[in-house]
């Protein structure tokens, strides 16, 4: 079986980003699993998805049908991510001879794994040698690797129940120690709708421990029981299964994100781009601004944390001063007036989930001054990649192509928040100083940037 290359790289703001290189060494150091979905916290990519499938007739088939057992050669993979590595990473220095060195140690570490899970933690502490973002791989196990998948879905073939669609409830979530964390809950799918919440730890579900994918594989449909630990208090939610699918669940997110907040008078709106990664996803966002509920609001909040990376430079251009400012006036009826652009108050929020894409257009609205950003230092995850489909249907995704811009490189340096404000899970160091409330939900950044906006005259 051949490899099939999957070509993401059309131009850089196409592109999809994994994990920053702090965490790729948080990977090599301690070889945990806590960093091995790269949403959870990790950086996204872009979530492109094509739209909607219709998925009825197939709703009797499970979804995802996999194992977590080996039922490949871990040697003949380690071989196939080698020479994908050793041909297309685009370090122009690279060191064959020290690559060379460290797939040997990883060969003799594969050798006694026993899942997808352990063979893919020893070849992402290989990947995390070369310390770069944009380069990471996505088992089966996974369900980053069926977004992906869904992102370039026109790459990745015809069979779409195996590549783009999985079960599951809508959530990223970090393994940290022992324990899973929730760390983003999707707009409009079922984890959100039961009520499920950033920081959530996740004790089990229907009373065995959870896993990312393993956990729903099979009950689509089905109402399973997860409990979880809140604020000190252990709570169980009764979540459906769904069918996500990676070419449009992010579209899904988008749409259910939208809201309009009454903050000291003023009407703030709200939109999250879980994935920026498509003109339709900016469309979206651009319609609901200049004619949609959002165009009566006062100021607006844009939402870049977490999820997928994406996002063209000319996304910008909804937010800069108008060129003209047009008047339309009927025989009968209010003049209409219309500029083609937003022209009120915006503030921008990021993290350390904000990857790629994401990153250079939060570079961009500080440098045209287009409003405040308000969070975390983004990831620093600013290269270009490929996407490869292996042989055992697993993804490697490999940085090919450096990136700088206006002769800077954010790779491992990020956009730091015009006003930082620190969001960590419950676990983390900094969570004992911070705002979060584990139980009220309290999101520190968006009351920030709420403040903010509501206070500007």
């Amino acid at each position: 079986m051949v490899t099939r290359k999957l070509r993401v790289i059309t131009g850089f703001f196409g592109i999809v980003c994994v994990l920053s290189a702090a965490d790729f060494g948080q990977i090599a150091g301690k070889c945990a699993l806590n960093d091995l979905l790269l949403a959870e916290r990790p950086n996204g990519a872009n979530g492109e998805k094509s739209g909607q499938q219709d998925l009825e007739d197939d709703n009797d088939q499970p979804a995802t049908s996999f194992s977590n057992d080996i039922d490949f050669n871990p040697v003949d993979v380690l071989s196939e991510v080698s020479k994908i590595v050793a041909t297309n990473f685009y370090d122009q220095h690279f060191n064959h001879d020290s690559w060379a060195r460290n797939v040997r140690d990883c060969e003799l570490k594969i050798a006694s794994v026993k899942t997808r899970d352990e063979f893919a933690l020893q070849i992402n502490a290989l990947l995390a040698t070369l310390n770069t973002s944009h380069t990471y791989y996505f088992a089966k196990s996974n369900p980053k690797r069926y977004q992906i998948l869904g992102i370039f879905q026109h790459l990745a073939g015809p069979d779409f129940e195996t590549t783009v669609i999985y079960d599951g409830i809508g959530i990223d979530t970090r393994l940290v120690g022992k324990e899973y964390y929730i760390t983003s809950v999707f707009d409009g799918l079922a984890a959100a709708k039961a009520g499920l919440q950033f920081g959530d730890e996740i004790l089990s579900v229907d009373g065995q421990p959870f896993h990312p994918l393993d956990s729903f594989i099979g009950k689509c449909e089905k109402t399973v029981e997860v409990n979880v630990r809140r604020g000190g208090e252990t709570k169980s939610f009764s979540v459906p299964v769904e069918r996500l699918d990676g070419r449009s669940m992010f579209s899904t997110a988008l749409e259910a994100s939208k809201q309009v907040f009454d903050r000291n008078g003023k009407k703030i709106a709200y939109v999250h781009a879980w994935s920026y990664a498509g003109q339709h996803y900016h469309e979206s966002i651009r319609q609901t601004v200049l004619f949609g509920d959002f165009s009566q609001c006062d100021a607006l909040v844009l939402d870049l944390r977490d999820g997928w990376g994406g996002a063209d430079l000319n996304y910008l251009n909804l937010f800069r001063p108008p060129i003209a400012e047009i008047k339309s006036t009927p025989r009968t009826g209010p003049p209409l007036n219309f500029s083609g652009v937003w022209g009120k108050p915006v503030a921008l929020l990021i993290n350390g989930g904000t990857t790629s894409g994401k990153e250079l257009f939060a570079y961009g609205f500080r440098k045209m001054r287009l409003g405040t950003i308000v969070g975390e230092k983004s990831a620093g995850a600013v290269v270009a990649g490929s996407c490869f489909l292996l042989t055992n249907g697993d993804v490697l995704y490999v940085a090919v192509s450096d990136v700088e811009v206006d002769g800077v490189r954010l790779e491992g340096v990020g956009v730091a928040p015009d006003l930082y404000v620190p969001r960590s899970l419950p676990v983390e160091p900094q969570s004992k100083n911070q705002l979060f409330d584990a139980v009220t939900s309290i999101d520190p950044q968006l009351e920030a940037a709420f403040d903010l906006l509501s206070e500007r005259k």
